[in-house]
C-alpha cells in the first residue's frame, strides 16, 4: 500500500504537465480545500491536481476556485475520464456531480465562504469586494465495486470570453474499505426539515403539489447525512416555525370538529420515499408557551413588567407575558372549514382540561394504527421537552392517551447519565428516548491520557450546538461530529436542514428564520440556529457545509468500524497485533490533529485527557485550569483573547496540515481490517 501511494504521488507530479495555464482571458483558476474558506486564500500558487481521497460506497469532494476582475458570465464545467486503465467516471454519469459554489447574498449574518452549491451553472457571478469568485466542486459517489487505487480525470472549465477551456487534473484515490449505507451509520445526526421555509421561499401554497415536490428534495438532501428523523406537527406555531398544524380539524355544519390526517399521511409518504427508513417519527404536541411552571416557579399568574424597558430582564418579562396571553386562548391548532376548505387558526381545550381525553385519545389511537400500517409504530415519539417541561398532570394525560410513547428533549441541560433509553425520568412518569443537550458535554483530547467511545454509550445523547458555529467556517462542521463521538456523545442533534433565513425585513433582506414569527415559543439560546441547505433556483440545494458534514460522518464511521474491532477480543485476535497497533496509532494521530484544529499548542493538549464544558474551548480552558491555578477565569478578557487567538490559529493549522493524507491512511487501514475479517 505504501508503494502504491508513493507511485501515485510521483504520477501526480508528472500529470501536472498536461495542465494548461491557470489563467486565461482575465479568468484565473486556483485550488482551495473544501473545508477551508476560499475568500481567505491569498497565496494562489501554481495550479495543482484536484485530489480526492475516498472509500467505496462513500461520497467525497474536491474543488477549485474561479476568479475574475469582471463579472463572471457563463461559467460551466464538466469532468471527463482521463487516459489509462483507471479513468474516473465522467460528470454525465450518476457517480459524479459538478456543482457551482457561490456566496449567500441578500441578508445579514449569512454563512460565509462559497457555501451554496448550485446544481446548474449560474448565469452570472457578480463582482464583490473587487472580484467575481465562484467555486467548482467535483463530488464523487464511489461505486461499491470500484477498483481500489488511483483514478484520473480532467475538469474542463469554460466561461464567456474564454477561447479554450481551462483544465484541471483530478485524481481520485479509492480505498477498499466499504462505507456503510447512510441508514446504517452509528454516528447520530438529527437534521430537521422545514415545510414553512420552502413555502415562503418559493411562494407556493402550503401542502400543494409544488410544496411537496420541494419537501421531497429537502428530504433527499438530508438523507445523505444519515438523519432519519421526521417531525409531525400536531399543534401550530411551534418553535420550528410552522404556521399550521399537519393534523387538521374539519368543522362540520353543526360546529363539531373531526380530525383530518391527509397532510400527515402525505408528509409521511414523501418522507418514506425520499428520506429512507425512518428511525423516529416525532409527534410535536407540546411547546414552551404551554409551560405552567419553570424551575419550580408557577407561571399561571399574569406576569408583571417591572424591569427597565430594553433590558434583558424586560425582554424576558415580555416573553413570559406573550406566552401567558397565548396560553389563555387554548391549544393552538389548525381548523378547516368543511364547506369552503379554508384553513384558519383555531384552539382546543388544554391538555390538563378534562374534555381533552375524549378529544385526543381517538387521535392517538388513529395515529398508532396509521403508523403501524406504515411499519412506523416503534418509531413514534413525543415532543418537545426543552428547558420547559409539561407538568405532572400533563405527563399523566399523555401517558394515558398515547399509550406511553417516549419523549425527546432539546435543552441546555442533560437529564440522563449512562443508562439505556428510554427511561421513566420525566416527572417520574414519562420515558425519555433521546436528548440533545448543550451543557455537561464531555470530550477527550489526548488518547494517551484517556479514551472515551461516545458512539457506544447506552443512551442516545447528542451534542446540541447552540452558538451558531455550524453556519460558520466549514472546518468547524468537519470537526464537531468527530469531537462528539470521541467524547461521550453519539453525534449531533437539533440541526436545521432547510431552516435558512427566509423572513424578510422592511428592506427585503433576509433577517430571520420561520420561528421568529412566533415569539411565544421562543427558546432563547436554543432556537434553531443552523441550516445546511440553501435556496436554489428550482428548490433547495446542498451547501459546502452539508458536504463537509457528510464527509465528517463518513470519517467517524471509519473510526467506529476500526474501534469496534479493537474493542472486540475475538476480532482483535483475527486481525493480528501488528495491524491492530498500526490502526490504533492512526486513530490516535487523528485525535490529536482534531484538537490542534481548536488549540494548536501540543504541550497544552498532551496533558489533557477527558475534559468537560459547554463548548470545546471552555472545556480546554477548564482542563488547563485544573493544571495551572494561575490561569485567569474563563470569562476574563485575557482568557477570551487567548481563546479567540487559538481558535483562528487552529483553523489555519488544520486546513494547511496533511489532513488528506490522514484521511487516506484512515480509509486504507480500515480496508486492511475489513479484509482480515472476511
Amino acid at each position: 500500500m505504501a508503494h502504491n501511494r508513493l507511485w501515485a504521488m510521483k504520477a501526480a507530479v508528472l500529470f501536472l504537465g498536461i495542465c494548461t495555464a491557470a489563467s486565461a482571458g482575465g479568468i484565473r483558476v486556483w485550488n482551495y480545500h473544501v473545508l477551508d474558506n476560499a475568500f481567505r486564500e491569498t497565496d494562489r500558487g501554481e495550479l495543482q491536481t484536484m485530489r480526492i481521497e475516498a472509500a467505496r460506497g462513500g461520497t467525497f469532494s474536491g474543488a477549485v476556485a474561479v476568479e475574475s476582475d469582471e463579472p463572471l458570465i457563463g461559467l460551466r464545467a464538466e469532468l471527463v475520464g482521463g487516459d489509462g486503465p483507471n479513468p474516473m467516471p465522467g460528470s454525465a454519469g450518476d457517480a459524479v456531480q459538478v456543482r457551482y459554489a457561490t456566496r449567500w447574498t441578500g441578508g445579514r449574518n449569512l454563512p460565509p465562504n462559497l457555501d451554496v452549491l448550485l446544481e446548474e451553472p449560474p448565469e452570472e457571478i457578480a463582482v464583490h469586494d473587487g472580484r467575481a469568485l465562484a467555486g467548482v466542486w467535483v463530488t464523487v459517489t464511489v461505486p461499491d465495486d470500484m477498483e481500489a487505487g488511483r483514478h484520473v480525470g480532467e475538469l474542463r472549465i469554460g466561461a464567456d470570453g474564454l477561447q479554450e477551456a481551462l483544465t484541471v487534473p483530478v485524481e481520485l484515490n479509492v480505498a477498499g474499505w466499504q462505507v456503510p449505507d447512510s441508514g446504517e451509520w452509528r454516528t447520530w445526526i438529527e437534521m430537521m426539515q422545514s415545510p414553512d421555509t420552502l413555502a415562503l421561499e418559493y411562494d407556493v401554497p402550503l401542502w400543494s403539489d409544488e410544496h411537496f415536490e420541494l419537501i421531497a428534495k429537502s428530504f433527499r438532501l438530508i438523507r445523505d447525512t444519515g438523519s432519519r428523523v421526521v417531525y409531525v406537527h400536531l399543534i401550530r406555531e411551534t418553535n420550528q416555525g410552522n404556521e399550521e398544524s399537519m393534523l387538521r380539524w374539519v368543522r362540520g355544519e353543526d360546529g363539531s370538529l373531526e380530525p383530518d390526517y391527509a397532510v400527515v399521511e402525505r408528509y409521511l409518504d414523501v418522507a418514506q420515499e425520499n428520506l429512507g427508513e425512518i428511525d423516529k417519527v416525532v409527534l410535536y404536541a407540546w411547546d414552551a408557551y404551554l409551560a405552567r411552571e419553570h424551575r419550580g416557579r408557577s407561571r399561571e399568574e399574569r406576569p408583571e413588567i417591572t424591569a427597565d424597558e430594553g433590558s434583558y430582564a424586560w425582554q424576558q418579562q415580555q416573553r413570559a407575558l406573550q406566552q401567558w396571553e397565548q396560553r389563555q386562548k387554548g391549544l393552538e391548532v389548525t381548523i378547516v372549514d368543511g364547506e369552503s376548505g379554508e384553513a384558519e387558526p383555531g384552539h382546543l381545550p388544554h391538555y390538563w382540561e378534562e374534555e381533552s381525553r375524549g378529544i385526543w385519545k381517538p387521535v392517538y389511537d388513529d395515529l398508532r394504527s396509521l403508523m403501524r400500517e406504515r411499519g412506523l409504530e416503534d418509531a413514534m415519539h413525543m415532543a418537545m421537552i426543552t428547558d420547559f417541561e409539561p407538568m405532572r398532570d400533563e405527563h399523566e394525560f399523555f401517558n394515558e392517551v398515547t399509550g406511553g410513547l417516549p419523549w425527546i428533549a432539546h435543552s441546555h441541560y442533560r437529564r440522563k447519565h449512562n443508562r439505556p433509553m428510554p427511561n421513566t425520568i420525566l416527572r417520574g412518569i414519562a420515558p425519555l428516548a433521546y436528548e440533545a443537550h448543550a451543557y455537561s458535554l464531555s470530550y477527550t483530547v489526548n488518547p494517551a491520557v484517556a479514551r472515551q467511545y461516545g458512539w457506544r454509550i447506552p443512551e442516545l445523547r447528542a451534542y446540541l450546538c447552540r452558538f451558531g458555529q455550524m453556519n460558520g467556517h466549514p472546518l468547524i462542521v468537519r470537526l464537531l461530529p468527530k469531537v462528539s463521538i470521541t467524547g461521550l456523545q453519539r453525534g449531533m442533534g437539533r440541526l436545521g436542514g432547510d431552516f435558512w433565513s427566509v423572513v424578510r425585513d422592511s428592506r427585503d433582506r433576509r433577517s430571520g428564520m420561520v420561528h421568529a414569527r412566533y415569539p411565544h415559543n421562543h427558546w432563547r439560546g436554543l432556537n434553531i440556529n443552523s441550516y445546511f441547505l440553501a435556496p436554489g433556483q428550482d428548490g433547495p440545494v446542498a451547501t459546502a457545509r452539508l458536504e463537509n458534514l457528510r464527509e465528517s460522518v463518513q470519517e467517524c464511521e471509519a473510526r467506529i468500524f476500526i474501534e469496534s474491532v479493537l474493542l472486540d477480543d475475538e476480532q482483535l485476535e483475527r486481525i493480528g497485533e501488528d495491524l491492530a497497533g498500526r490502526a490504533q496509532e492512526i486513530l490516535d494521530e487523528r485525535q490529536m490533529a482534531l484538537w490542534m484544529g481548536f488549540w494548536p499548542d501540543e504541550e497544552d493538549l498532551e496533558i489533557l485527557g477527558r475534559i468537560e464544558g459547554r463548548s470545546m474551548h471552555e472545556a480546554i480552558w477548564n482542563g488547563l485550569s485544573a493544571h495551572d491555578d494561575d490561569l485567569p477565569g474563563y470569562w476574563d478578557s485575557a482568557a477570551r483573547r487567548k481563546r479567540s487567538e487559538m481558535g483562528g490559529k487552529g483553523q489555519e493549522w488544520f486546513a494547511e496540515s496533511d489532513w488528506l493524507d490522514r484521511n487516506a491512511r484512515l480509509f486504507e487501514v480500515a480496508a486492511e481490517v475489513q479484509e482480515r475479517l472476511e
